[in-house]
């Protein structure tokens, strides 16, 4: 595996990690609306692949004025603005695979936990979060 690759992989985890009361909001609210098997997806606004992926679903007025708000109050340079929303697992297994063709076989429920997709560092990773890790 290139370091490249590696290190995408890395960031991608941190940022599930970083936002782990955000990813359980957004699945929550899944719940409360039926979503069956809900998925969240994790976008790095400031990616280049996660900023085009949140611009279509919120437009760039909002991703913009997010942006702003996130900078404004940032305390170091590994932040950045993050939104979740939770999809199902059906409607991810068809969408996810248009844009990240590679996350396709990754797309099953799991024993344990939901499954959250981050999306920063030019790509996605799918990562089983387990009940566990629910902040406090």
């Amino acid at each position: 595996m290139s370091d490249d690759v590696e290190l995408a992989l890395e960031a991608q985890q941190t940022l599930l990690e970083t936002s782990l009361p955000l990813v359980f909001e957004a699945y929550d609210d899944a719940l409360r609306r039926n979503v069956a098997d809900p998925v969240v997806l994790l976008v790095d606004c400031e990616d280049a692949i996660g900023g085009e992926i949140a611009r279509t679903w919120l437009g760039d007025d909002v991703v913009d004025d997010a942006i702003l708000a996130e900078s404004a109050e940032r305390q170091s340079e590994d932040q950045t603005t993050v939104f979740a929303y939770a999809h199902s697992l059906e409607d991810c297994r068809r969408e996810i695979p248009t844009v990240f063709p590679y996350l396709a076989p990754a797309l099953q429920p799991p024993a344990a936990g939901f499954l959250a997709v981050s999306i920063t560092a030019g790509g996605a990773s799918a990562l089983v979060v387990p009940p566990d890790a629910r902040p406090e």
